[in-house]
């Protein structure tokens, strides 16, 4: 039988939960890190309130994870590699992340797991909404389930997306080169088949299609996937923590705190080349 460290507390149905009565300014023990982890692996994405850590100290936790993904085209705090810090003003009218979406999934090995803290928060909005690629996968006919077996999306940077003033990416040297991917990718560590897509800007069509023939398929799969019965909503405070598993979750940041600051620091942890 195994030893339960953690009080872990779903706050939706369909995913997410809170884990409760742990410190990530400290480091971790084996044991503790295995529940955190297998709370992830059955929550898809998991949620620490109270947390008071400086970068250093969130960088540590993410490289328990693995190697830390840089973004190439996001800059980073100048002190540490590897955290972007999501900032949106009291002027700025886009967000960071407004689309549903899987992090670097326009990349060959997109992120496995994002963090992200939350250094300032409005009183009211601002939240993230997640969305349960499993379930979607599973609810899908079998005649759906057919047809997109063996599928694959190319997937490219939108360099044309509105973000917050100042989030503005750096301009890529060259174009970026697509990204192929499985439309249904088993997740690596559970073996679960997920539904593997994000919004038009990101996965453009399906491989040996053009983009006007998968249109139909991909916008059907994307509003499949966020019924409202998969997702779970997270309302931030300062010192929150949301980590999400990008192999089986979408996530979406909410606009609708326009007149106020928001402040986070994400970090994303490389994950595996899909095949």
């Amino acid at each position: 039988m195994r030893n339960h460290r953690l009080d872990v507390q779903p706050i939706a149905g369909a995913m997410g939960a809170e884990v409760l009565g742990v410190d990530l300014s400290e480091e971790l023990d084996e044991p503790t890190f295995g529940e955190v982890h297998r709370a992830l692996l059955d929550h898809g994405a998991i949620f620490f309130r109270d947390q008071d850590i400086t970068p250093s100290q969130q960088m540590a936790f993410a490289k328990r994870w693995g190697s830390i993904h840089l973004h190439p085209h996001m800059p980073c705090l100048p002190d540490h590699p590897g955290i972007i810090e999501v900032v949106k003003k009291e002027t700025d009218v886009h967000t960071f992340g407004g689309n549903w979406h899987t992090d670097q999934m326009f990349t060959p090995t997109p992120a496995r797991v994002t963090m992200l803290y939350a250094k300032e928060v409005p009183e009211a909005g601002g939240d993230t909404a997640f969305a349960n690629l499993y379930m979607a996968y599973d609810a899908l006919s079998d005649g759906m389930k057919a047809m997109i077996a063996d599928l694959r999306t190319i997937s490219l940077y939108d360099k044309k997306k509105k973000r917050a003033a100042t989030m503005k990416p750096t301009e890529p040297e060259n174009d970026p080169e697509p990204a192929e991917h499985p439309l249904v990718r088993p997740h690596p560590e559970t073996g679960r088949k997920a539904l593997y897509i994000s919004y038009e800007g990101i996965t453009r069509h399906i491989a040996g299609m053009t983009e006007e023939e998968s249109r139909p398929i991909l916008s059907y799969l994307m509003n499949h996937a966020t019924r409202p019965e998969f997702t779970c909503r997270f309302r931030w405070r300062p010192g929150s923590m949301a980590l999400w598993d990008n192999r089986r979750v979408l996530h979406l940041a909410i606009n609708d705190y326009n007149g106020y600051r928001r402040v986070m620091h994400r970090i994303t942890v490389e994950g595996e080349r899909t095949l």
